[in-house]
């Protein structure tokens, strides 16, 4: 310490730069986000490609999609949705509630821009080998053997279970959240995350059609039931995704991870989800949306996400540097120590 340094206590020590942070810049900006978000960006960099080039195409869906947004308006709403999560992050890490929901408006994102990924890389359908393996594990094709228990009733209770995926996990995470539950907030947000991308992956190696497409000849039963419920499910052939992306099935891979984040989080709401999970998996057979074949991958997608989310998140933790910090923008604590924070959020302190 230099003579002036001793004379005025203003000065503080200096402190080397390594000692101050001894990660690299890039391990800073990486782990400064949160595992979800790196997802996501990994995934936009395909995407924007698959629109652009996509969108030079100008084609004309068939049939009920021919109404589906184009490419170049999706591609900007990709775009828009991307910048406005780094602009949260960047420069309002205190939107917590925003931030948290990001995950879930880019896997919409990404879903409804799913189409076009798979035809930019353009993969072997096998479908026809999910029919085969389907009839080689049960000696007949299941979705048509399920026509002997066509009735108005269960199309109705298989239909509402089916929509009931995209209710099941984000109302449970609400849940977590509004109970200040940071660390089962996390641990459900990541591993319902990774389960979809994952899912989504599988979509664009190996497109497959569902049955009710690929085999529709096959079925001599229409299924029939409440109008508006009957107009939902004719809604599904909208959205061009449906064409290709039933290998592997996230609908069933996210109603069992739900189910089993439940079991482990949330005991009580478990039993409250329960028998429309089982409706899900059960609906997406009676309802021609999946082979069995697809059913048996999502659940493996399931045991990966259940074990790995919470792996993943604790890994980035530590490698974040810090206990109180999520984001490599986000301020610490004004007052108190790491030990007066909570996963993020400063503990509550009892008055004295």
């Amino acid at each position: 310490m230099s003579p002036v340094e001793r004379r005025d206590t203003r000065v503080a020590p200096k402190i080397p730069r390594k000692a101050q942070d001894p990660r690299g810049w890039f391990s800073r900006v990486l782990f400064g986000f949160r595992p979800e978000e790196v997802m996501t960006i990994l995934f936009f960099i395909p995407m924007v490609l698959a629109l652009a080039a996509m969108s030079r195409e100008n084609a004309i869906l068939p049939g009920p999609a021919a109404t589906y947004p184009g490419s170049f308006v999706r591609l900007l709403a990709l775009v828009g949705s991307t910048g406005l999560c780094l602009w949260i992050v960047r420069y309002r890490p205190q939107w917590e509630f925003a931030r948290d929901a990001m995950p879930f408006v880019f896997c919409a994102n990404v879903y409804a821009n799913l189409y076009d990924l798979i035809r930019f890389f353009n993969m072997e359908n096998i479908t026809q080998h999910l029919y085969h393996w389907d009839v080689a594990l049960f000696g007949v094709e299941p979705t048509v053997w399920a026509e002997r228990f066509i009735a108005p009733v269960w199309t109705d209770f298989f239909t509402v279970c089916y929509w009931l995926f995209y209710v099941c996990a984000p109302v449970m995470g609400l849940i977590l959240y509004l109970n200040r539950d940071r660390k089962a907030f996390r641990y459900t947000m990541v591993s319902v995350v990774l389960c979809l991308f994952m899912g989504y992956i599988g979509y664009v190696l190996w497109p497959a059609s569902a049955p009710r497409l690929a085999i529709s000849q096959m079925y001599s039963i229409d299924l029939h039931g409440d109008p508006t419920l009957d107009y939902t499910r004719s809604a599904v052939s909208a959205v061009p995704l449906t064409s290709f992306g039933a290998f592997p099935s996230l609908h069933c891979a996210v109603a069992l991870l739900a189910l089993l984040l439940a079991w482990k989080h949330l005991r009580w709401f478990f039993w409250v989800q329960l028998p429309f999970g089982i409706g899900l998996i059960l609906g997406t057979v009676y309802l021609r949306h999946h082979w069995v074949v697809d059913i048996l991958a999502g659940f493996v997608l399931t045991a990966i996400s259940f074990y790995l989310g919470p792996w993943m998140e604790d890994f980035w933790r530590r490698k974040g540097g810090t206990v109180e910090s999520e984001a490599l923008w986000t301020p610490k604590p004004s007052g108190g120590d790491a030990a007066d924070t909570e996963w993020g959020r400063p503990r509550k302190v009892a008055a004295p």
